[in-house]
């Protein structure tokens, strides 16, 4: 019996920070709850209660009715197993609120395709001088609604088509993200969103559920001291059949004058069940010009015995945005 056997399935598989996400079952496109920003990355992704740009999109949708000018931002990380993960995603103000348009993508690069028979392995296989590869890319539209007109109470949904890709196998689902926010008086900051709600995926025979996933953050008041300002914040979460993640976040800003560049530090810690293998600490820089930001965080894995890097920038028209 002749077949073709994948090699690329074993690096669909080696990840094991998408086997561990997935730890108490098959879920179909993992990918959505990967980190989507440099910024969020930062910070372990305790990003809930404090998001107020075009990334909002794929961490809480009411944040985006904090978009007060047209935003994008865009970032790439070269992220486990040879993998390419990277984001874009633009919002502008519409009525009571802002609209947001993003894309996410997975590149798991390309392996040679191989003819078997039933007595040989992938390494005694023929070459076919043919390349396979696999993708998985999501578009999501979404809107972020000011309840208050202040500001203090907001509500959002999203929806997105996620589509998974391997070789000549396709599979695509629809899903839906939904969250508040409220900023209360003192300055606290609390959020909660629903994610990747409905729809199953299929590929080539098997049907799998999408990961749904609810988080809940909070963030303390700025504290401000002289020219720098620290914001702390924290969150909790979890995806159907995976482990329930606590993480703990906290952010400085340093800026010299009024109109000069500003320095941000960023910090995460995350507290993870046994088997994960996402080192728990995350951190990265931010440097802001004017309307323009970059931003770089960094993450380690067990597994891979090495570190993943992600950079983004980031634009704002809105004034002090940055």
């Amino acid at each position: 019996m002749i077949g073709r056997v994948l090699m690329l399935l074993s690096v669909l598989t080696v990840p094991a920070c998408l086997r561990a996400q997935a730890a108490g079952g098959s879920r179909a496109a993992m990918f959505l709850t990967l980190p989507s920003s440099a910024r969020a990355l930062a910070l372990g992704e305790a990003w809930g209660a404090v998001a107020d740009d075009a990334g909002a999109l794929f961490y809480n949708p009411a944040q985006l009715a904090r978009v007060h000018g047209t935003d994008a931002q865009a970032s790439v990380q070269r992220y486990v197993a040879g993998t390419t993960l990277a984001s874009v995603a633009v919002a502008t103000p519409l009525g009571r609120g802002a609209v947001a348009l993003g894309v996410r993508f997975l590149d798991y690069g390309s392996v040679p395709e191989m003819v078997i028979s039933s007595s040989d392995t992938p390494e005694t296989g023929v070459p076919t001088g043919a390349q396979v590869s696999a993708q998985d890319v999501a578009l999501s539209l979404g809107y972020g609604y000011d309840v208050s007109m202040r500001g203090r109470l907001r509500v959002g949904a999203s929806v997105t088509w996620a589509q998974q890709h391997v070789a000549s196998y396709a599979g695509a689902a629809v899903v839906a993200d939904v969250g508040a926010a409220w900023t209360a008086p003192t300055g606290w900051e609390i959020a909660a969103a629903l994610q990747n709600a409905g729809g199953t995926l299929r590929l080539a025979a098997v049907a799998s559920p999408m990961p749904l996933t609810w988080r809940a953050s909070v963030a303390a008041p700025v504290v401000h001291a002289d020219r720098v300002t620290v914001r702390e914040m924290a969150e909790v979460r979890q995806t159907s059949g995976g482990v329930l993640t606590g993480v703990l976040g906290a952010e400085g800003v340093w800026r010299a004058a009024a109109e000069s560049p500003q320095l941000s530090v960023r910090v995460g810690y995350a507290f993870r069940g046994a088997g994960e293998d996402r080192l728990p600490l995350t951190a990265g820089l931010g440097l802001g010009f004017g309307r323009i930001a970059i931003d770089y965080a960094y993450e380690g894995f067990d597994l891979m015995g090495g570190a993943t890097h992600r950079v983004g920038v980031r634009f704002s028209a809105a004034p002090n945005a940055r």
